[in-house]
């Protein structure tokens, strides 16, 4: 019985966490939560930059007031949202993408893409290896 309490409780935080803040709510949608199981040692860069998708990170340009788009590096579209941008259109992550239905919000769409891809960690692997998120 106590645990079931302290597993609600966890999940009423979560909640109200994801209600709060723009990180969180992106990392429930992307991860569900799950952890990061790689099948062997990843590098400390390919953790990185897995990390900064699970957590939705936003570029320190998009962190200042005055942002308005930034360049991809890969396809050279002018971006308001970098992140997805890179999940939900950029040539250079096409193979991550599958027809989705569901969300309208491209945020949702985006986590989504994310969340499916993780569950291919190699191709994932691949992708970003060849064409990194935004940093």
């Amino acid at each position: 019985m106590a645990r079931r309490a302290a597993a609600n409780s966890t999940e009423q935080q979560h909640r109200e966490m994801e209600a709060s803040s723009r990180q969180a709510a992106w990392y429930a949608k992307a991860t569900a939560y799950r952890p990061l199981l790689p099948a062997r040692q990843l590098s400390r860069a390919d953790e990185v930059k897995l990390h900064r998708l699970r957590l939705g990170y936003r570029t320190l340009e998009e962190l200042r007031d005055d942002f308005e788009s930034r360049q991809c590096d890969h396809c050279d579209h002018l971006a308001r949202h970098p992140l997805r941008h890179y999940l939900l259109s950029c040539p250079a992550t096409a193979q991550l993408r599958q027809q989705i239905g569901g969300p309208e919000d491209d945020e949702d769409r985006a986590a989504l893409v994310l969340r499916r891809a993780l569950e291919d960690l190699p191709r994932l692997l691949v992708v970003v290896r060849s064409a990194p998120p935004p940093h």
